[in-house]
């Protein structure tokens, strides 16, 4: 489909999921997930999707846990499953925080070769 640079982050629209990349010095929070938010909704409607989390191993960037809480609501009524990829210690506590805050089914892996070994929450 398209891809959107917002310049704190890029959105790849696929046709059953968002692909989301934090860029480098950035800090996602509550402001930027409504960002996403409103163009997820402008695309898909209501429809429940997957959201695909990966970053450049380089990256240094953040994400503030806090919009979980705020938008916890929000998250489980738009979407069907979280994945994120990558090898960060930061990312893998961002997975924690997502999977004990909210009821959507979430899966961190380290690469896409482990994803395409067990897609079956992609499914």
């Amino acid at each position: 489909m398209n891809t959107i640079n917002l310049g704190n982050f890029r959105l790849d629209f696929q046709p059953h999921f968002i692909k989301l990349k934090i860029n480098e010095g950035y800090h996602f929070d509550a402001r930027a997930f409504t960002q996403c938010q409103t163009l997820k909704t402008e695309i898909y409607g209501n429809l429940k999707i997957g959201l695909l989390l990966s970053n450049d191993v380089e990256a240094d960037y953040s994400i503030d846990p806090l919009f979980l809480v705020k938008y916890r609501e929000t998250m489980e009524r738009h979407f069907q499953w979280i994945i994120i990829v990558s090898n960060r210690k930061p990312d893998f506590m961002n997975y924690k925080y997502i999977s004990r805050l909210t009821s959507i089914p979430c899966k961190f892996v380290r690469n896409y070769k482990s994803l395409d070994q067990d897609s079956s929450i992609a499914s």
